[in-house]
């Protein structure tokens, strides 16, 4: 289901994405435990990863590349992080102010969420090298030596994180998800996925097999810190990819739910803004609700503010939020 060159399913795997995220977030804020948290946190990131992935290109050479993954994902998060993380922190630093920005075991709260955007510029760059590279090689080799490098960068990645070595600005998360980008990268050029028709047999049958891949091999991995466990370190990049597949399957045999794709379509908003909701509403709802019910009304308030969010920054804010582009192409 294709709109004007927009592959319609796709924005439905987003809102999937998303919602895994704020669910998640939530669930830590409130130090509630989710049932399979440990199977989600292994490939809703990745999820994002290889969305990403799936349209990568290089453009006009690598000004304009930069140009366009800098207005899509730096000034967003340099405009989130001065204003969500910056601005509140030196507020509550100069005075004890704001005690919404505190959490009594962490210290002043900043907008942490942000991480994924800076990490997905550095895997942009570090793919756009390796195209390069590649393009040294004959035509029959370059997609193997793309794979080839990115799957080893993913194993350094692993590495580090199995380690507990920590590079700054996400760069381990950078090399540890780069598989997943190569991979997103190779289903489109590579395959018919995106466009082939719904095989209900077929697709069932990868979708039952992805769920029990993750359901017996999944451990927990904290990508934005790349904590990586090490009694299953292995399986990390198949669990990441086989929990990627089976939400593109699903999402790409429902099309379209109208509300998730609409959030999925303007995820970076969500992603960009969730997690101050939920500071916020928390603050003033935990004293009337408790348990499950903290959590659900949470979730819902948490998500109802978001879409509000949308529709007041897409249109007033287009320019920091990667509706439009803030550096001229």
């Amino acid at each position: 289901m294709i709109m004007k060159d927009r592959i319609i399913w796709i924005d439905l795997a987003k809102g999937f994405c998303i919602l895994l995220v704020v669910l998640s977030h939530v669930a830590d804020y409130i130090y509630i435990d989710v049932p399979f948290s440990e199977q989600m946190s292994s490939f809703r990131m990745p999820l994002y990863f290889v969305l990403s992935g799936m349209f990568f290109k290089q453009y006009d050479g690598f000004v304009g590349f930069f140009k366009r993954k800098a207005n899509k994902l730096l000034v967003p998060f340099l405009f989130f992080l001065i204003t969500t993380s910056v601005i509140p922190y030196a507020i509550v630093n100069q005075e004890n102010s704001l005690n919404l920005f505190f959490t009594e075991e962490n210290g002043p709260v900043y907008n942490f969420a942000i991480w994924f955007l800076l990490c997905l510029f550095e895997i942009n760059i570090l793919f756009y090298a390796i195209q390069i590279l590649s393009f040294k090689l004959t035509t029959e080799y370059r997609f193997t030596f793309v794979l080839v490098v990115s799957v080893l960068l993913g194993c350094f990645g692993i590495f580090l994180g199995v380690n507990d070595c920590r590079l700054p600005f996400y760069i381990g998360t950078a090399f540890t998800a780069m598989p997943f980008f190569a991979f997103g990268w190779w289903l489109r050029n590579n395959t018919s996925f995106l466009s082939s028709p719904v095989s209900p047999v077929l697709d069932v049958s990868i979708i039952v097999f992805c769920s029990l891949i993750v359901y017996f091999c999944a451990d927990r991995v904290i990508y934005s810190s790349n904590i990586i466990p090490i009694n299953s370190f292995a399986l990390v990049h198949l669990c990441g990819i086989a929990g990627t597949m089976m939400v593109l399957i699903i999402a790409k045999f429902l099309k379209t739910l109208p509300l998730v794709s609409f959030w999925g379509r303007y995820s970076i908003i969500i992603l960009c803004t969730h997690q101050i909701v939920i500071i916020i509403v928390q603050h003033f709802i935990k004293s009337v609700f408790v348990g499950s019910l903290l959590f659900l009304m949470l979730f819902l308030l948490t998500v109802i503010i978001c879409h509000i969010l949308i529709l007041f920054m897409k249109r007033f804010m287009p320019h920091v939020t990667a509706q439009k582009d803030l550096i001229r192409i």
